[in-house]
């Protein structure tokens, strides 16, 4: 959720909030609806301008709350796939099957001791980190680029899906494990 979504739904609300507490006091003393009702009808609704301006929030309102009611409806299926359409149908293609393609493609080479690939979804394509270990005396800036190289083409010949980037950090350098011995 981005945060103007986040700041609306907040604002919305809040405003609830407040409607919510007028209806429990009028609720409670009914009698204050006849003053507040005889008081929106002489002050409010017989001026025109605030009549335009009262349906105006309240159309917000509507508006919001059929945006808020959709959004909670969506379903999620399109965030962890991608879809390809072809002459036959549709082929659905998971991130994590990309995530698997990736770490296969960028284990192959030499010099790497252990990766992890994450993939998110950008548009038709998607964009993949990798994380990884890797030997020491390697290269690192040649063995970034080769795994770069290869995980894009791997997963766009595989998949058929495009990779706008693949990002590569080196998380560690793998030294071993030795048992001390006293």
């Amino acid at each position: 959720m981005n945060i103007f979504f986040r700041s609306l739904l907040a604002f919305y609300a809040f405003c609830l909030t407040v409607i919510s507490l007028i209806t429990m006091v009028v609720t409670l003393r009914p009698e204050m609806l006849d003053g507040a009702l005889k008081f929106l009808m002489t002050n409010v609704l017989a001026d025109r301008g605030l009549t335009v301006l009262l349906f105006i929030i309240e159309l917000i309102f509507f508006g919001l709350s059929l945006m808020f009611l959709l959004s909670g409806v969506k379903s999620d299926k399109d965030k962890k796939s991608i879809s390809k359409y072809n002459n036959v149908g549709e082929v659905r293609i998971s991130l994590n099957t990309i995530e698997s393609i990736a770490l296969a493609a960028s284990r192959k080479l030499g010099g790497v001791k252990d990766n992890k690939a994450y993939v998110t979804k950008q548009g038709d394509n998607v964009v993949i980190s990798i994380k990884t270990i890797v030997m020491p005396d390697i290269n690192i800036p040649a063995l970034l680029e080769d795994i770069q190289m290869k995980v894009k083409k791997s997963v766009e010949e595989t998949t058929g899906i495009g990779v706008n980037e693949v990002k590569v950090s080196v998380e560690n350098i793998y030294t071993g494990y030795r048992s001390r011995v006293e």
